[in-house]
C-alpha cells in the first residue's frame, strides 16, 4: 500500500513546528508497523476551515490521478475543519478507490470505519465557528477605539499607526476618475479596460502584492465605489463572512457597523460617493443564467492561455481577454462554433475509416494468438522481479524510522524503485490481457462496436467530445490545434 501522509498545522510559531515533527515521528511508526511504502508527505501550514491550502489541493489531484492508495491523517480536523470540504474529501476518495485513515482511529475506510465521519465532520467545524465569533468580538471591541485595523488600506491611501493617509502619487486622482467615469456613465469593465490601456497601476501592484495583476477588473472598479472610506469616515466591521466555510464577504448592516465619521481626509464628496451608490441600485438588473456551450472550458487562445467566450451574434468563440480588456491586450482569435465541430467530425471519420481499413483488430488478435505459449514464463519472471523490488522498499522505510537514511534519500531511491515497478505492472497487465482469450474477445468486439459507432456518427455531442477531446487552442488566423485524447490509428500498427 502506498500512503500519502497530510500534516497541518495552524501556525508556523515554534510551538506547532515540534508539533508537525512528532507527527512525522508517528507516521513513520505507523507505515513500518503495516509494512507499507511512503509515497509523500504534504504539509500546510494553514487554518483547516479553508479549501485554499496548496499541499492539501496537491494532494486531492494526486489522489484523483490514484498515485497512492490512502491518506494517513492524525485526526479529521488535519484535513479539514469544515463538514462541505470533509465530505468533499471523502467523496473524492471514493471515487478514486483511495482510503483514508486518521491516527486516533475515528476514520479507516479499509476496516470499513466510515459510520461516524458526519459527526465529526460536524463537531471539528462547530468548534471553529465558536473561535471564530470569539476573535469577531474581540476585533469589534477594537475597532471600537477608532483605528484602520485591515492588512492592506484602501487604493489611495496609506496607513500610519492606524490612521489613513491619502497618498501623495497619482492613485488618489485615479480613484477620483473611477468615480467620475461611473457618474458618466461608463460601466465596470468598461472603466477597467480604460485604466489597463493607460498603464494606471492595479491595487495589487501598489501592495506589492507576490501575484499581483497587470490588468484592472471590473470587480475591483466595483470595490472602489463602494468603499466608504473614500468619504473620509473610518468604517469598521463593515463587512463580514458568513460563517467559517463560507468565505465569501456580505455587508453587515449599518446599524452593527462601527462607523467613526471625518476620522481621516476625504479623496472623494460625500455628495459623488451617495450619487454613485444611487446610480448603482438604478442600473442593477437581472441577468439571465449564462447558457454553456459546446466547446465552453474546452476551446482556449493560442496566446494567452484564456477561454474563448462564445458570443451570440457570431455564432461561435472569441478571446475572452480581448473582450474583457481590449485588442491591445490580445487578439480576437475567432472561429465558428459549427466550423469547429465539422473538424472533428471529419477527423474522427478519416480515422476510423482508417482503422477499418488496416483491419488492425484482426491483427492484434493473431498477434495474440501466435505468442500466448511464451507469455506465462515472462509473466513468472515479472512476479520475481515486483517481489524483489517490494521487499527493498519495506526495508528502506525501516532505514528511515531509524534515522538511518534522510527523508531525501529514501525519496531519491524510492522514486527509482516505483518507476521499476509501475513498469513492470504496466508489462504483467499486458501480458495477462493478451495471455487471456476471453478478455481478447471482448476487447475486440467492444472495439468493434465503438468503430460501427463512429461510422454513423452525425453529431458531435458534448459527451462524445469530452471523452475524445483534452484542449483546443485557437491561433490569431482562426485555426484550431487540436489535443486529442489518443493516439493516431498509425500507432497501433
Amino acid at each position: 500500500m502506498r500512503c500519502a501522509v497530510y500534516i497541518r498545522v495552524s501556525t508556523d510559531k515554534e510551538e506547532q513546528k515540534k508539533s508537525l515533527d512528532n507527527q512525522q515521528s508517528l507516521f513513520f511508526n505507523f507505515i513500518e508497523e503495516k509494512g507499507w511504502e511512503l509515497y509523500g508527505i504534504y504539509q500546510d501550514v494553514e487554518s483547516g476551515t479553508t479549501d485554499k491550502r496548496p499541499n492539501l489541493q496537491r494532494l486531492i489531484e494526486d489522489a484523483k490521478q490514484r498515485k497512492f492508495d490512502v491518506i494517513l491523517a492524525k485526526e479529521l480536523s488535519r484535513l479539514a475543519r469544515n463538514g462541505k470540504l470533509s465530505y468533499e474529501i471523502k467523496d473524492m476518495a471514493e471515487r478514486s478507490g483511495t482510503h483514508i485513515i486518521t491516527l486516533d482511529n475515528a476514520v479507516n475506510t479499509i476496516e470499513g470505519n466510515r459510520s461516524m465521519f458526519g459527526l465529526y465532520a460536524w463537531m471539528y467545524e462547530q468548534e471553529s465557528q465558536r473561535t471564530s465569533e470569539r476573535i469577531k468580538a474581540v476585533l469589534r471591541t477594537q475597532a471600537q477605539k477608532g483605528k484602520f485595523k485591515g492588512s492592506i488600506p484602501p487604493y489611495g491611501y496609506t496607513v500610519e499607526e492606524g490612521k489613513l493617509f491619502i497618498r501623495n502619487d497619482g492613485t488618489p486622482d485615479v480613484v477620483r476618475r473611477v468615480y467620475r467615469l461611473y457618474l458618466e456613465g461608463k460601466g465596470f469593465d468598461s472603466i477597467a479596460r480604460t485604466l489597463t490601456k493607460e498603464g494606471f497601476p492595479t491595487p495589487s501592484q501598489v501592495a506589492d502584492k507576490v501575484n499581483a495583476g497587470l490588468y484592472w477588473q471590473g470587480t475591483t472598479i466595483k470595490k472602489i465605489l463602494i468603499n466608504p472610506h473614500y468619504t473620509g469616515d473610518l468604517v469598521l466591521c463593515w463587512e463580514t463572512t458568513l460563517s467559517v466555510t463560507n468565505k465569501v464577504r456580505t455587508e453587515v448592516a449599518k446599524d452593527a457597523q462601527v462607523i467613526i465619521p471625518n476620522a481621516h481626509a476625504p479623496i472623494v464628496s460625500r455628495e459623488d460617493f451617495e450619487a454613485v451608490q444611487r446610480h448603482m441600485e438604478s442600473r442593477k438588473k437581472k441577468r439571465p443564467k449564462c447558457k454553456k456551450h459546446l466547446f465552453t472550458n474546452i476551446a482556449y487562445c493560442a496566446d494567452c492561455g484564456q477561454s474563448l467566450w462564445y458570443l451570440k451574434n457570431r455564432k461561435g468563440y472569441v478571446c475572452g481577454t480581448h473582450l474583457k480588456h481590449g485588442k491591445h491586450v490580445c487578439g480576437q482569435h475567432t472561429i465558428k462554433e459549427e466550423v469547429l465541430k465539422s473538424i472533428i467530425l471529419e477527423d474522427i471519420r478519416t480515422w476510423t475509416e482508417a482503422l477499418n481499413q488496416r483491419d488492425v483488430l484482426e491483427r492484434v488478435e493473431a498477434k495474440a494468438t501466435t505468442s500466448r505459449k511464451q507469455l506465462t514464463k515472462q509473466l513468472d519472471a515479472v512476479d520475481k522481479q515486483l517481489q524483489k523490488l517490494n521487499d527493498e522498499r519495506r526495508a528502506l522505510i525501516r532505514l528511515l524510522a531509524s534515522d538511518k537514511i534522510t527523508e531525501a534519500e529514501y525519496k531519491d531511491v524510492t522514486d527509482d524503485i516505483n518507476s521499476s515497478i509501475e513498469q513492470l505492472q504496466l508489462k504483467k497487465s499486458t501480458l495477462s490481457n493478451m495471455a487471456q482469450t476471453k478478455g481478447l474477445d471482448v476487447m475486440v468486439a467492444r472495439m468493434k462496436e465503438e468503430l460501427q459507432r463512429f461510422m454513423k456518427l452525425k453529431d458531435l455531442t458534448s459527451d462524445l467530445l469530452h471523452r475524445l477531446v483534452e484542449r483546443i487552442e485557437v491561433t490569431a488566423d482562426g485555426i484550431p490545434q487540436i489535443r486529442y485524447r489518443f493516439a493516431l490509428p498509425s500507432a497501433f500498427l
